[in-house]
């Protein structure tokens, strides 16, 4: 009877030919699923792309229905620098919520990290809101009318925007 407790208390442990089975098993898989591992970070960075658009389109419908206005850049601040992406990030901190991470689409931060170029234009935001007038109806009569825009075509040269409807599509969708 011992000697059958100790044969079976041996056989409890991997041999050494198991473990290189299962090792080169592994590595069969992890060759075949390799070459998609760029494809399939493309497409997780894409969808975390559309969830921002999508709530970034819910965070300023909220604040249409509460009957305000779509925020309104003030006429010193010139369109398109540095200066008007630091007050979105501002002025929807304060009015909205929104944080630097909610204005940020993952495709662009990767590639802005792997940029040398120190003469491009540093983005704080990703997508760029549509200047509409203060009356909280106007931005849903323009129905075809992005309400943000990516500003560039991180997703496979193509970047993309979210309309009145909550719609996200590629900006060149017109």
């Amino acid at each position: 009877m011992a000697l059958a407790g100790r044969r079976c208390g041996l056989r409890d442990a991997f041999t050494l030919l198991e473990l290189v089975v299962v090792v080169g098993i592994l590595l069969v898989l992890i060759l075949l699923i390799f070459p998609h591992g760029e494809a399939i970070v493309k497409q997780a960075d894409r969808v975390v792309c559309t969830a921002k658009l999508r709530h970034l389109w819910m965070t300023f419908s909220t604040h249409l229905e509460d009957g305000r206005g779509w925020p309104q850049l003030p006429s010193s601040i010139p369109i398109g620098t540095t200066a008007e992406q630091e007050w979105w990030l501002s002025s929807t901190s304060n009015s909205m919520g929104l944080t630097s991470k909610d204005w940020r689409c993952p495709s662009l931060n990767r590639s802005l990290r792997r940029a040398t170029n120190s003469q491009s234009q540093p983005y704080l935001i990703s997508y760029l809101p549509s200047l509409f007038d203060d009356k909280p109806s106007t931005p849903r009569k323009w129905l075809r009318m992005p309400w943000f825009t990516e500003v560039a075509g991180s997703h496979g040269g193509v970047g993309l925007s979210v309309r009145a409807d909550g719609s996200v599509s590629p900006s060149t969708d017109r």
